[in-house]
């Protein structure tokens, strides 16, 4: 059975989705070293769940209830075993805590480019201290985004859980197109009646997105 598997590093703020096959956290951590996943000193605990997975052969869960439906996709959170707070340092739970309490979530993703959950502890620390002394929002740092370059860009088949089969489907449209049977405008018809499959789908089985992992560390 293949599933995916969305993994956030609380510590680099990091996130990766893999798709596996594995049914034991030494079978998904040996998965996640072979794509170069760092998962040195943490403790893995599946966020949906909220299970904690001690050993390798821990069995990864199954059937988990995901609004309203049960899923075999998972959430593993990476935490710091040791959980070592630096002395003076705030936790990543407070810090959380007193972004929402002084209204910094809009100041902090239009200083850093991102949610304040994808900043590191200490970087929404220095913004709670400045807060806290008074700094306006206008003198804090600001990032400088390079003006996009317009390129079309085919995605990447191997990112499909089936590349084989995805990639012949896609080479036989163009030997089709090139051969008269096909022209623009069917597979733009195509592409509308596969576009609506793809969302019917995504409806009876419904997404893990970015929002739903933010709210789920922040429920630790």
């Amino acid at each position: 059975m293949e599933r995916n598997i969305k993994i956030a590093n609380t510590k680099t703020q990091q996130r990766y989705t893999i798709t596996t096959s594995a049914t034991t956290l030494g079978e998904l951590q040996d998965q996640m070293t072979a794509q170069g996943i760092d998962f040195a000193g943490m403790s893995f605990t599946e966020g949906l769940s909220k299970t904690q997975l001690l050993t390798r052969d821990t069995p990864l869960p199954t059937n988990v209830m995901y609004k309203g439906q049960p899923t075999n996709d998972l959430v593993m959170l990476l935490t710091n075993t040791t959980k070592n707070i630096a002395s003076g340092a705030i936790s990543r739970k407070e810090a959380f805590r007193l972004v929402k309490e002084m209204n910094l979530q809009d100041a902090i993703a239009e200083g850093e480019g991102k949610n304040y959950t994808l900043v590191k502890t200490d970087v929404l620390e220095s913004w709670i201290n400045a807060a806290k002394n008074g700094v306006k929002e206008t003198e804090m740092p600001e990032v400088i985004e390079e003006p996009a370059t317009p390129e079309y860009k085919l995605p990447d088949v191997k990112t499909a859980p089936h590349p084989e089969a995805v990639e012949w489907f896609y080479m036989g449209i163009k030997a089709m197109l090139t051969s008269g049977l096909l022209y623009a405008d069917d597979v733009a018809v195509i592409a509308d009646l596969t576009t609506e499959l793809y969302k019917r789908l995504k409806e009876s089985s419904p997404e893990i997105s970015d929002e739903d992992i933010d709210d789920i560390i922040a429920s630790f």
